[in-house]
């Protein structure tokens, strides 16, 4: 295809930097212009990613705009309180940004600062950042300058219980029991973290205070219609990708064809499977993949929903999502370029 998109990708050294780089280089309709690591600066790219195919002959560049400014769009694969320090310059010069770190999800700042413990630097910029989740934001995502992609654990959690959030029943509570694969902690050496360290084990974190959490609950705010207390309970598994969510919804009445409601609610959406009353998601099938495995159970609670969500982490809960965004954003179908 002629007249490639020309993309950089921001931080391209992390997971989700690798798996970005993977997705963009399969991409027909996106060119790979620079790559930025502090650590990797000057080491060409395939050397570091040997088994991706098609990698352009570049190296990896310091993170300046100076570096960017040909692209007309850059992807931030970057921790959080990067992102913000940039994305105004981008902006004004065109150049179209999708940011996978943290720095735009939150609406408001204070509780940004609040849960991530720094002072936000482009706090104008907050209210015109879409959030990217495509089964809620399409036609938005569609004409947006900068997209805000949603975190993991949101993204299996709210795929989970969205239907439910506009179906116009009330919800009592929701609690969230979720698991994740150790590539969600990132690519840095931790012990804690390590394979060798989490073989044979499994263990909760973050159990009273995880940045999620408030993720999740500004956006089951805006969809309901009245107050719904959320409990979040994450968990670290011994494997290295996916994100496996538990969902227990307590409703008013739960009397509804919730099966029904959940394969209407993503009908058009082909990467997400509504299973069958038998079946359960496993991990295994959705590795690798943009997909999200949904099943709807009836809790031995009275009126309580068990939800099942599984992701994968890396792809539609990171650089796969990314690039549906990427694709809407552009005009080719939403799922170009993704398993």
């Amino acid at each position: 295809m002629s007249n490639k998109i020309k993309v950089g990708i921001f931080g391209g050294s992390g997971y989700t930097g690798e798996e970005l780089t993977k997705l963009i280089c399969s991409h027909s309709g996106a060119s790979l212009c620079a790559i930025s690591s502090r650590e990797l600066e000057g080491k060409d790219l395939s050397s570091i990613y040997p088994d991706i195919p098609s990698l352009p002959s570049i190296n990896f560049c310091s993170p300046k705009y100076s570096n960017f400014k040909d692209c007309e769009v850059v992807f931030f694969a970057t921790p959080h309180g990067i992102s913000m320090n940039f994305v105004k310059e981008f902006l004004a010069n065109g150049t179209k940004v999708i940011d996978l770190s943290a720095d735009f999800r939150i609406k408001n700042p204070k509780i940004w600062e609040k849960w991530y413990g720094l002072e936000h630097t482009a706090v104008g910029l907050l209210n015109e950042a879409v959030y990217g989740l495509p089964e809620i934001n399409k036609d938005k995502i569609s004409t947006a300058r900068l997209i805000a992609v949603p975190g993991c654990y949101p993204t299996a959690t709210l795929l989970g219980i969205l239907p439910v959030l506009e179906s116009g029943k009330k919800i009592i509570n929701i609690t969230c029991d979720a698991k994740t694969g150790i590539s969600g902690a990132g690519r840095k050496a931790v012990d804690s973290y390590l394979l060798s360290e989490m073989k044979d084990n499994f263990r909760a974190y973050s159990v009273e205070n995880h940045r999620h959490t408030t993720e999740i609950q500004q956006l089951i705010d805006s969809k309901s219609n009245s107050s719904v207390e959320f409990n979040f309970v994450p968990h670290h598994l011994p494997i290295m990708r996916g994100i496996y969510a538990t969902l227990y919804v307590s409703i008013e009445d739960l009397n509804h064809n919730w099966q029904m409601v959940f394969e209407e609610y993503y009908n058009e959406f082909q990467s997400i499977t509504i299973l069958g009353d038998k079946e359960v998601p496993e991990s295994i099938f959705v590795n690798n993949t943009n997909k999200c495995h949904i099943s709807i159970k009836n809790s031995s609670i009275s009126n309580q929903l068990v939800i099942i969500s599984a992701i994968d982490n890396l792809v539609k809960g990171a650089s796969g999502q990314a690039l549906q965004c990427f694709n809407l954003m552009h005009n080719f179908e939403i799922d170009y370029g993704l398993a």
